[in-house]
This record gives C-alpha cells, structure tokens and sequence, in this order.
C-alpha cells in the first residue's frame, strides 16, 4: 500500500511537470504573435506585426519586394511591372485590378499594404492595414526608408540606399561623358492620356525619380511648383511652351487607336515643332509600361533605360 502511495505521487507529480511544459511550449508562439510595432500611416498609427512573413499589396509590390519583403498576394497591375522577375512572383496570387475581401482572406495575411483608402475600412477585420496615400512617400531614397520602417527592415532599405547612390553616380557620369550635364540640364515629363495631355511631377512615376533624386536633372520652375503641389497638372497645347524644359520625356498611357491618334496629333502640331527640345531632338519616348512604376528597383533600373536613351538621341 505504502508503494502504491508513492507511486500515485510520483505519477502526480510526473503530470503535474508535464502539463506546466506543454503550458510552456504553447505560450511561445502566442508570444510570436503577439510580437507588434507601431507604425504611422496615411490614416494614422496602427499596430503591425514585428516580422510580418504574409503580405499583401495593392501598388506597393514592387516597394515591398525590393526590401525582400514576402509577398503572397497582389493586384494584376502590380504584377505586370517588367521590373519584376518570375522567382519573385511565382508564388504571388494575382487578386485582380482590387484587393477583394473574399480573395484576400483566402491568402491569411498578416499584412496589407495599400494605397486606397477604402481598403482600410474593407480589409482591416482581415489583418493591419498599413493605407499609404499615393505621392507621399517622398523622393525614392525617403521612399525606400519608409517602407523598411514599415517591414522593420532598415537594414535592407539603407543597403539598397547605399546601392542606388552608387548606380546614379555611375549613370550620371556616362551622361556627363556624352556631353549632357544633369545640373544644368532641365527634365520635363509629359504624359498623354485620352486624349489629354498632363505635366507629371518627379513623385509621379513616369522616371521621374530615376531623372531627380538619381540622376540630378532639375525641373523648370513651373513644372518645380506642380511637383511641390498636387504631383501632375492637366495643361493645353497651348500653354506647352510655358512648361518647356531642355530634354522632354514623353508617355503615352492610353495606348488605343484614339490615344495614338492624340499623340500623332500632338507631335504634328506648330506649337510642338517649335520647341527648342523638340528641334534638337530631344525628345524621349519610352515604353509606357516601364516608366510607369515608380518602386526601388524600378526607378534603379530606370536610371540606365534613361541615360542610354538621352546618350543615343544626342
């Protein structure tokens, strides 16, 4: 009898050690999980994970993926950017034009990354939604920062910093060898769409960074204060030549029979012919799909499409 009490509290004892480890091991992922940050948004602060590994995005794939950032679903248009490789985005499900609730479930995030507002409100229930207003990001070294921020990925946003800086002084001095000084130079970027012809800002995609903050061109004054303002400017024909600069960079986004009809249009008329880039010809257009995306790795690549472009046309 006496070694049957003994061996109950033994075998007491035994499950009591093994029920305070499993409570043990069964903490330590709720602790993972609870493992947040705190960053500021477009819509204010909002709690993030530490280490987020599921991501999703709508316009800022490229951003999150130039850090090394894992992405696992994203929209058509960002997938379509030739910046992008296939081992970057053969795991990546395209959810279409919009980050749909149903689809974006489907994938468990543990973060989103928008530029639509309305995906705060719509997707928030789902995981934190991080709503970063299209334009605010800043120049392409302030962007890059701002998303390791974000991700809790410094490391990778100050070495691809580091990496930018060292391509633009690499490109900017084939340019200064061709004859063609960035800081006396002036850029303009002008896009036509439906018909309508827009002054884009530096922060507007359209290589605007790969030829400011990377390459060091200047933009004229005009074009400075849209830049500094709401980003793009819907101009007309006639006021072209008061937002004239010394190299103009042209895009065409509506790539339609009435859209090319606009740009042949615009290229026959007076207005157009006279002015001074236009008669020495310097004037570059460049696929629309690869001046359209504005991310790192877009706007590093950018840089070498622009100076070999300007080098040939000059």
């Amino acid at each position: 009898m006496k070694f049957n009490k003994q061996l109950l509290s033994l075998m007491m004892i035994t499950m009591a050690v093994g029920l305070f480890l499993a409570g043990c091991g069964k903490s330590q992922p709720s602790q993972s999980k609870a493992a947040t940050r705190v960053v500021t948004t477009s819509a204010g602060k909002v709690k993030v994970p530490t280490k987020p590994t599921r991501i999703v995005t709508n316009v800022y794939t490229g951003d999150v993926l130039s850090l090394g950032g894992h992405v696992v679903g994203a929209t058509s248009t960002d997938l379509a950017s030739p910046y992008l490789t296939k081992q970057q985005t053969q795991h990546i499900k395209n959810l279409g034009l919009t980050l749909k609730p149903e689809a974006v479930l489907k994938l468990k995030p543990d973060l989103i990354v928008t530029s639509n507002e309305s995906d705060v409100k719509a997707l928030k229930k789902i995981a934190p939604v991080v709503y970063v207003a299209y334009g605010t990001t800043g120049d392409i070294n302030q962007t890059a920062t701002k998303f390791g921020q974000i991700l809790n990925r410094q490391k990778q946003a100050k070495a691809w910093n580091q990496k930018f800086s060292r391509e633009a002084k690499q490109q900017a001095s084939r340019l200064k060898a061709a004859g063609i000084n960035p800081l006396n130079t002036t850029v303009g970027m002008y896009d036509m769409q439906n018909g309508k012809l827009f002054v884009d800002g530096s922060t507007w995609g359209r290589g605007g960074q790969a030829l400011t903050t990377g390459l060091g061109f200047k933009l004229p004054n005009r074009i400075q204060k849209i830049s500094d303002g709401v980003g793009y400017q819907q101009i007309s024909l006639e006021s072209l030549n008061k937002y004239a600069a010394d190299w103009l960079f042209f895009t065409n986004t509506t790539a339609t029979t009435k859209g090319n009809q606009a740009v042949k249009d615009l290229q026959s008329n007076p207005i157009w012919k006279s002015l001074p880039a236009v008669k020495a010809g310097h004037v570059i257009s460049l696929p629309f799909n690869k001046m359209y995306y504005f991310d790192p790795t877009a706007v590093y690549q950018q840089m070498k499409l622009i100076t070999d472009a300007m080098i040939k046309a000059k």
